[in-house]
C-alpha cells in the first residue's frame, strides 16, 4: 500500500470510497433513502477539489485500486483560536480495507504535510455517532473541544463534535 497525491482521473474512485464510507456510518442513523440521495455527486466536485492549491488531497492504493483518501485544507468555519489554520476534511477507508493500516498511513500523511506547513494545531469534525472514528482520532491525539459547527449539520438530534490535533504533541500509533 502506497499513498501518494491524488490525480484528477483519481475523482471517480475517490467519489466510490467516499459514498462506501460514509453509508457505512450513516447506517442506522439517517434513512438510506436520505444516504443515497446525498451519495449522488458528480465526481468533478472531487476533481475539482484536487486541482485546487488550497486543498491537499492524497490517495491510498493497493496496487493501482484506490482504497482511501484524505482531504485537508483551510479550516472551513471561522477558529476562535487563531493557533487552528488547517482542517482534516475527510480521512475515507472502503470498508472492506478497515483495521488494515490504511486510515494510519492517510493520517500519517496528513500530519507530515501539517508539520511541512508549519501547522501548529489543526481541527476536524466528527459526527457525535460515528464512535468509530472518535476512536480512532482519539487513539492519534486528537481532543474534542466542545465545540460543533456553527450552525452546522444536524441529523434527527445527531450533531458533529468539533476535535484538535496540537502537531507538538503527535506520536506514531498502529491502527
Amino acid at each position: 500500500m502506497r499513498v501518494e497525491p491524488a490525480r484528477a482521473a483519481d475523482a471517480d474512485d475517490i467519489l466510490a470510497v467516499h459514498i462506501a464510507a460514509r453509508s457505512s456510518y450513516y447506517r442506522g442513523f439517517q434513512a438510506e433513502e436520505v444516504t443515497a440521495r446525498q451519495n449522488t455527486r458528480d465526481p468533478e466536485l472531487y476533481a475539482g477539489i484536487i486541482r485546487r492549491r488550497d486543498r491537499v488531497v492524497r490517495v491510498a492504493r493497493l496496487g493501482e485500486e484506490v482504497v482511501g483518501f484524505l482531504m485537508i485544507g483551510p479550516c472551513y468555519y471561522p477558529e476562535p483560536d487563531p493557533a487552528v489554520t488547517s482542517e482534516l476534511y475527510q480521512i475515507h477507508v472502503q470498508p472492506d480495507f478497515f483495521r488494515r493500516g490504511i486510515g494510519t498511513a492517510l493520517h500519517d500523511e496528513a500530519v507530515s504535510v501539517w508539520q511541512a506547513a508549519g501547522v501548529a494545531v489543526a481541527r476536524l469534525w466528527v459526527w457525535d455517532f460515528n464512535t468509530r472514528a472518535q476512536a480512532f482520532y482519539h487513539a492519534r491525539g486528537w481532543v474534542q473541544d466542545g465545540r460543533h459547527p456553527p450552525g452546522g449539520p444536524v441529523i434527527g438530534e445527531h450533531r458533529m463534535l468539533g476535535y484538535v490535533l496540537d502537531l507538538g504533541n503527535v506520536c506514531a500509533v498502529n491502527d
